[in-house]
């Protein structure tokens, strides 16, 4: 099967609407002749980000832009925003938005851009802590989806207007209100991306693919001439995705790899990328062995107020396990991690006996020593992970973090201080040797580009590369080495290969599945809406929990 992802879709017809700024029907929507792309600011003997790009999108075509690289892809969506120079330019005076053409309009006001990657290229960012969502307890934690982005349907008759809050806001509510046509398009937008029952519910319950599809609604209400989505279908289920990773809807491909663009028809485009098997289980892959139990839930339950997010959960993982946590939307996985690695509030004050981590109880094991025998790879962590522009740690030190679960470098050679006492030189010669490892594998060579002087096969070049100031494709995989790195007993990989390249995807199930990035011993869970992402399969002993409406329960072949 072709397996390729969809970080981009241009849809030019649907979510389109025609105003009197159209020519005609016949005008193309983009059109770039052919040019060079260029970085601005670059000098002049740099090379081109594209080179001889030729591009021409018309109206009733939906577009989806796929690849390999691990930022050639976000860098055509910055072509197309105006934040790369296109030489020779898209002549006048069309340029490169000919439908956009009124003497009187910016174009780029008329786009709409859906980006589910928060942070850009070095972008300056702090660690916050992202397990203080789960609090659920302060006013603050009440907000609705309803109240936080779709403020302009509140009934402003609700007496919840008027109940513990600051000030009266029904004047504010009744002067936000939807037209009649705009209220009628809404309710036909939540029907259709199923997310009518998260509408009053607290943002702190709604899962990445609740919000993921709300953002999607707000993006189209605005009514945009041309809508761009950055990863459209990143964490969505089943229900909510197509079962083919480019839709039937999607009319044309842009393929980006290399510096260049292939674009045309889906029918003439897709036969010319290479396919991508999942990589075989060879003689080398490392059998798990079960082994003593990582993580025992029995009659786990977790409650926001009224609202029951879990519900008596019994679970356990062992030494060994290779396990798929499945689940829709909303269904509490991203709360049940939080339990495993502790940061959940509520993991405090479970009856006791209801939850075991790591052959101790939850109050029994403090957070920095969880932390470190935890790894976790997930949305929220990506998004908190500290990028600070002008001190920011490099690829060597955000690895090397992993050891101990911090988000700060410490110790000598940046691999860590210990959290049980300090490490001695034999445990340090270790940590050292173990980041060359995962670099070896997973390092700039996977990531599809040219590193330059010094990459090598384990990029020692680009150890002292700003982790800021990767590709966000890149900084996932970092991420990954870091969950990797410290072989710890039980690893949480959420939704590990969003925003990564083929080749990426591709070395890093293959490091998994040989027994290199996780050993025989440790416990894995993945979690995936696609089947086909999981590294391991049921030959290799893979098991599944399913949750549905906040029960579990162990899913029998």
């Amino acid at each position: 099967m072709l397996r390729v992802r969809i970080p981009g879709v241009l849809s030019c017809t649907a979510l389109a609407r025609t105003t009197q700024l159209r020519q005609n029907h016949t005008t193309p929507v983009i059109h770039i002749p052919k040019a060079n792309v260029y970085r601005f600011g670059d000098p002049n003997t740099a090379p081109p980000v594209f080179r001889g790009l030729q591009w021409t999108v018309n109206e009733g075509e939906a577009w989806a832009i796929i690849g390999s690289g691990s930022g050639e892809k976000a860098t055509l969506f910055q072509t197309l925003l105006g934040q790369l120079r296109i030489t020779p330019p898209p002549p006048p005076p069309a340029g490169l938005y000919p439908f956009l053409a009124a003497p009187t309009v910016d174009p780029y006001n008329s786009l709409a851009l859906v980006s589910f990657t928060p942070r850009r290229r070095g972008a300056v960012g702090a660690f916050y802590d992202f397990s203080a969502r789960y609090g659920a307890m302060r006013d603050d934690d009440r907000v609705t989806l309803r109240e936080a982005m779709f403020f302009e349907t509140i009934d402003p008759e609700s007496p919840e207007l008027k109940l513990e809050r600051e000030h009266d806001r029904e004047q504010e509510v009744r002067e936000a209100q939807m037209t009649p046509p705009e209220r009628a398009l809404f309710e036909r937008l939540v029907d259709r991306l199923w997310l009518r029952d998260a509408l009053d519910v607290p943002l702190v319950a709604l899962s990445n693919g609740q919000m993921r599809r709300a953002r999607i609604i707000k993006a189209i209400l605005r009514k945009p001439e041309l809508l761009l989505l950055d990863e459209p279908l990143t964490g969505l289920d089943v229900q909510n995705r197509p079962a083919d990773p480019v839709p039937d809807w999607i009319t044309h491909v842009a393929f980006v790899k290399g510096g260049k663009v292939l674009a045309g028809p889906k029918h003439d485009v897709l036969p010319t990328i290479e396919r991508v098997a999942p990589a075989p289980c060879e003689e080398i892959c490392a059998a798990p062995t079960q082994g003593e139990v990582v993580v025992d839930m029995r009659n786990v339950n977790v409650k926001y107020g009224p609202r029951t997010v879990l519900k008596n959960i019994d679970w356990q993982i062992r030494k060994g396990d290779r396990w798929h946590l499945q689940g829709p939307n909303g269904s509490g996985k991203t709360t049940l991690l939080a339990l495993l690695t502790g940061s959940h509030p509520q993991s405090y004050v479970q009856p006791t006996g209801a939850l075991t981590l790591h052959s101790l109880p939850r109050a029994r094991i403090p957070t920095p020593h969880l932390a470190s025998l935890t790894a976790l790879v997930s949305p929220e962590l990506f998004d908190a992970f500290p990028r600070r522009a002008e001190a920011g740690m490099t690829v060597w030190e955000a690895v090397g973090t992993g050891f101990d679960g911090t988000f700060v470098p410490a110790g000598k050679d940046g691999v860590g201080n210990g959290v049980l006492g300090p490490i001695g030189e034999e445990e340090r010669g270790w940590r050292v040797s173990r980041v060359w490892e995962v670099l070896e594998a997973l390092g700039p060579h996977t990531w599809g580009e040219d590193e330059g002087e010094g990459a090598g096969a384990g990029g020692g070049g680009k150890v002292k590369v700003k982790f800021a100031d990767l590709p966000l494709p890149a900084q996932r995989m970092v991420l990954l080495m870091r969950a990797l790195v410290g072989r710890a007993p039980l690893v949480l990989l959420d939704e590990v290969w969003s925003g990564m390249g083929e080749g990426m995807v591709s070395a890093a199930r293959r490091y998994l599945r040989e027994g290199g990035g996780v050993g025989p011993e440790q416990a894995v869970v993945v979690v995936t809406h696609w089947e086909d992402e999981v590294p391991w399969g049921v030959q290799d002993g893979v098991k599944r929990f399913r949750l549905e409406g906040g029960a579990g329960r162990v899913v029998e072949e």
